[in-house]
């Protein structure tokens, strides 16, 4: 055997044993970050799962990560209800402070009237809030946000952290 060979051989090898040391770094990482979240999650991309399992008012498993909180600062898991007040200009306003979870977590509008939510800064998981069904995101982690909406029939529209783990409700009436 040429010592061409022997090189080339004891190259492939250290990277087989390099990439299964990655391998095993990252699936024990995994383990252990899904162990101290408190086990099985619902998958990252199923929206429904995640609501259901993480619904505002649904007592304690609303305040997401697990019913426990802690994580997210996902507050009490308490619904927390606020309604918006309507102002001159025909525009009803509501504040929602979002440090340790959302406050108000579910939100009461009037049917057919403008809104403006501003939500307050806020880090780590709650530094972004969404709504796939009313198409807005925010990153709140460079300050306070207003989020307007125009006039919204009758309903109940979802909004959530951008990791989708603490969420809200406005409810339309």
């Amino acid at each position: 055997m040429s010592i061409q060979n022997t090189t080339a051989n004891n190259t492939v090898a250290r990277y087989v044993v390099i990439a299964a040391l990655v391998a095993v770094a990252f699936f024990a990482s995994y383990r252990f970050a899904n162990a101290a979240s408190g086990g099985a999650q619902p998958a990252f991309n199923d929206y429904a799962a995640t609501q259901a399992a993480y619904d505002p008012t649904a007592g304690d498993a609303g305040s997401g990560c697990g019913g426990g909180g802690g994580c997210c600062g996902g507050g009490s898991g308490e619904t927390v209800e606020g309604a918006a007040t309507l102002d001159a200009d025909g525009i009803q306003r509501i504040s929602v402070d979002a440090t340790t979870g959302y406050n108000p977590n579910v939100i009461k509008l009037a049917a057919g009237v403008p809104a403006e939510i501003t939500f307050s800064e806020a880090y780590g998981c709650l530094g972004q809030v969404m709504s796939q069904e009313l198409n807005f995101f925010e990153d709140l982690q460079t300050g306070a946000k207003t989020v307007s909406l125009p006039a919204l029939e009758a309903g109940t529209y979802s909004f959530s952290c951008g990791m989708e783990m603490v969420f809200g409700s406005i409810v339309v009436e």
